[in-house]
């Protein structure tokens, strides 16, 4: 029987064509609700449900805790620990993020560390103009160039930070080459800490580059550990930095130091090695 003959005597997956189906309509829709995939796909939401749990547990789906959408997964076909992990630590810090979102008139992201990057959860809907950059932020910021990187540096612990920065000074990545430069990451560290907050490397974008927008980021921890951090992302062009952090900062850390009491509350711990 020749490869042809054969490919054409074997019955496709029904089952799976039907995932794939469902998978697709998230991914055209960015965040879409169980009504919303109900109306594009034709499928029953009993059967939905069902695909939906089977896209979530094997890493390709995550339902945001924000809005009650289904999103691609920030990271696609992982599963896991370190998956239930962060969506353990999504769902914990929902309603405090919701909070800080009707007080804080621009995009807020909470982020995590994945391996040499930090990895976006439930990102939010954009809003006053940033629509377009923000979608193109994609879900894993650079470690040394993004405000949640920087933060995540800042003020995890002085090894792990050691342990991050090697990797990065391995990289062939133009964007990681200030990994390097071992006094430039002391100076950011100090002034990170003696802000409280870290802002986004402004040299990464030209002036007048569309993907130029300003971030502001402050660490979410338990004890000397960082589980977090939570970013405002807004656009110079509208707001100056001072101007974000006499409105908001105050906001921002009132959010992370909300998180870190329900985190404390249910005994939640370090992401899984």
């Amino acid at each position: 029987m020749s490869d042809t003959t054969g490919a054409r005597s074997v019955k496709s997956i029904d089952a799976l064509r039907r995932g794939l189906d469902v998978m697709l309509a998230i991914q055209r829709s960015s965040a879409a609700t169980l009504s919303e995939l109900h109306r594009q796909t034709g499928f029953s939401k009993a059967t939905l449900l069902r695909i939906l749990k089977t896209l979530q547990q094997a890493g390709w789906a995550e339902r945001s805790e924000l809005d009650k959408r289904y999103v691609p997964a920030s990271a696609a076909g992982e599963s896991g620990p370190v998956v239930q992990w962060r969506a353990s630590l999504s769902a914990l810090a929902a309603q405090s993020r919701a909070t800080l979102q009707r007080l804080v008139p621009w995009p807020i992201d909470l982020g995590v560390r994945d391996g040499t990057a930090m990895l976006i959860l439930d990102t939010d809907r954009p809003r006053n103009g940033l629509a377009v950059n923000y979608r193109a932020l994609g879900f894993r910021p650079p470690m040394l160039l993004s405000s949640l990187g920087r933060c995540y540096l800042s003020f995890c612990p002085e090894n792990e930070r050691r342990e991050i920065l090697a990797a990065l000074a391995r990289s062939p990545s133009d964007t990681d080459r200030s990994a390097r430069r071992p006094e430039n990451i002391r100076r950011m560290v100090t002034h990170a800490r003696d802000q409280g907050y870290v802002v986004r490397d402004p040299t990464s974008t030209s002036m007048d580059s569309p993907d130029r927008f300003g971030a502001l980021s402050v660490p979410v921890r338990l004890d000397t550990l960082v589980v977090g951090c939570l970013s405002c992302a807004w656009l110079p062009a509208v707001k100056t930095e001072r101007e974000i952090v006499s409105a908001h900062l105050a906001d921002l850390q009132q959010a992370a130091q909300n998180i870190e009491r329900k985190l404390r509350q249910v005994g939640f711990g370090p992401a899984p090695a």
